[in-house]
């Protein structure tokens, strides 16, 4: 089989090294091939390091750019641009699958089926975007922009031989707009997995190194976030948290793993926390899992959205490989069934009382409790979150394309 992934990327996205290459690798079947077109902001500079890491798994990568103004008619010579360059590619190549990630991508890919009769569709929902776009970017959902993007969506879900969704309730959510109750039979729940073997808990000196080196003393609590700094995660709220920490135990730092190290710094500053009480970090890859097995608690904080019920947090599985309990607010994806039991902690809303209390469970239930709630979170992160995992549900998306 021989499939084009088709994504369409705002600026800093990084997630084909770290999260689909992996994954479509373990999942490929032998003989199987797996091309990649990639719409991008910054396309130039960002190209080079996928290229390369698709180059060392034998996926051929192709990098386009976009125009950007004015949005909505920008976007629509985009779709227009791509469906031709998706069917030319198809030609070429001999692709048997359309594969595209999100609306724009699918857009693209509905019109270059027109002139690909034998070609099959493989739609990657993730997420539930001109939802996002409304619930945090501005959009109504009585406007232009909104209306057409789902109605992309819609007609991406109908068409679908096979849909990939990152939670339960986006599988419903999608089959119900589509009104096509073969929707659930033709969907698979993929999980966003992650290597175990770099995401991991490490051994106790190696955590203790990685504290040394960050300058936090042994037995200094440490929350951390992983993340963008956006209006979808409180960061206000997050910074409620840690103070309500600090208050217990002075001497807790706050760590703040962010591709935004500058909007990380102003709201920490913002609030004036003491520059020993925080850290912030912009890290490479290889650097992640370990600063995660170092911490002592990882933040999750989501605004209650519809958006938010089709997500999956990439970094509750890393927190959980990594032996990091996580505090997450309900209603996320799938995240209030893959926290229940003692991995952490799932909260209501963000109030400053549920805050206090759930800083009162940091202090006086996780850190005397820390080793046993690091056995429990890594035990639960390889039942959920492995790379070998998320390959064998690619996989079944795959087998299920072969089927029809």
């Amino acid at each position: 089989m021989r499939s084009l992934f088709v994504t369409w990327d705002g600026p800093g996205s990084n997630y084909h090294e770290s999260l689909f290459l992996p994954i479509l690798d373990r999942a490929r079947r032998p003989g199987d091939v797996v091309h990649l077109m990639q719409y991008a902001w910054e396309s130039d500079a960002r190209s080079a390091t996928v290229a390369a890491a698709a180059a060392r798994l034998g996926m051929p990568y192709t990098a386009r750019g976009v125009w950007r103004r004015p949005a909505l008619p920008a976007t629509a010579a985009m779709v227009a641009r791509g469906t031709a360059d998706i069917a030319r590619y198809a030609w070429r190549h001999r692709i048997d699958v359309l594969f595209p990630r999100s609306i724009v991508p699918a857009a693209m890919a509905l019109g270059a089926l027109r002139v690909l009769p034998a070609a099959r569709l493989l739609y990657d929902a993730d997420g539930l975007v001109a939802d996002e776009r409304a619930d945090f970017g501005g959009w109504s959902r009585g406007g232009r922009a909104y209306r057409a993007f789902t109605a992309v969506e819609r007609a991406a879900v109908r068409r679908a031989d096979v849909l990939l969704v990152r939670s339960e309730a986006a599988r419903d959510v999608l089959a119900s707009r589509a009104g096509d109750a073969s929707v659930p039979d033709r969907t698979v729940v993929v999980t966003n997995g992650k290597d175990e073997a770099l995401f991991s808990p490490g051994i106790a000196a190696s955590r203790a190194a990685t504290r040394a080196r960050l300058g936090i003393a042994p037995e200094a609590p440490v929350v951390l976030f992983a993340g963008s700094m956006g209006t979808p995660y409180n960061p206000d709220r997050m910074v409620a948290f840690f103070e309500a920490v600090r208050q217990r135990r002075p001497e807790s730092v706050l760590v703040l793993l962010t591709g935004s190290p500058d909007e990380a710094a102003a709201l920490a500053a913002a609030h004036r926390l003491p520059e020993t009480s925080v850290r912030v970090r912009h890290a490479a890859p290889d650097e992640v899992p370990v600063l995660l097995a170092a911490a002592d608690v990882g933040l999750g904080f989501y605004a209650p959205a519809l958006s938010m019920q089709a997500r999956a947090p990439i970094k509750v599985g890393e927190y959980l490989l990594c032996g990091l309990p996580a505090l997450c607010t309900r209603g996320v994806g799938d995240v209030d069934r893959q926290l229940e039991g003692d991995v952490g902690r799932l909260l209501p809303d963000l109030s400053d009382e549920t805050l206090a209390a759930a800083a009162a469970w940091a202090v006086e239930d996780l850190l005397p409790a820390r080793d046993v709630y690091r056995t429990r979170c890594r035990d639960r992160g390889l039942a959920l979150f492995t790379l070998g995992r998320s390959a064998r549900l690619y996989r079944e998306a795959f087998d299920r394309l072969d089927a029809r």
